[in-house]
């Protein structure tokens, strides 16, 4: 072989590797709702999941070659599965015949601070529950957050867990908070 040819195929060989070893630009959110709580809620209620952020943005990596972002304007389909499931656990059906139940995201985000020898991870969540009658109202805003930090560069599979179990937390606190379950089952 000659030289040229050998550092030819060198040169593929570590632009294939380099592109191999890149993290996939979009992250998972698709939280799985499991936990099992007693029925406390007799009607039937019609979701509504709605993406009500100011913007679609809901990843900032942020290190020393600048920040990074990246959005996801599908949010609402991937936690509407959850929410369901959540409901079904306490006994409100989305059959799309009972109260109108809007569940709005008003804030999902995530900043990673990748450091060179430790990252840290931070998402804020804020979702807005509102049932809407003729004869009354009821409108809550629940938030949470996580925060993490460990060595090295951040493991995309451990932030999208990390945003995953908030979103289901957050929807436990929902779905067995007394003043939702009152104005459900109003």
């Amino acid at each position: 072989m000659n030289a040229k040819y050998k550092v030819t195929v060198l040169a593929l060989t570590l632009g294939f590797l380099a592109g191999c070893s890149t993290p996939s630009q979009k992250f998972i959110f698709s939280p799985n709702y499991t936990q099992i709580h007693q029925k406390m809620v007799q009607q039937d209620v019609s979701l509504s999941v709605n993406d009500r952020r100011a913007s679609f943005t809901t990843v900032t990596i942020k290190n020393s070659d600048g920040n990074q972002t990246l959005a996801d304007k599908y949010l609402a389909e991937s936690i509407t599965p959850a929410i369901e499931q959540a409901l079904a656990q306490v006994g409100a059906n989305n059959s799309g015949m009972g109260k109108a139940l809007d569940v709005n995201i008003q804030r999902l985000d995530t900043t990673i601070k990748q450091q060179l020898h430790k990252h840290t991870t931070i998402t804020n969540a804020e979702l807005e529950v509102v049932i809407e009658t003729t004869e009354h109202r009821f409108a809550k805003r629940y938030k949470g957050n996580k925060q993490s930090e460990a060595p090295l560069g951040f493991d995309k599979a451990k932030v999208e867990q990390q945003v995953n179990r908030l979103i289901e937390e957050m929807i436990t606190r929902i779905v067995t908070d007394p003043e939702f379950v009152n104005a459900v089952n109003r």
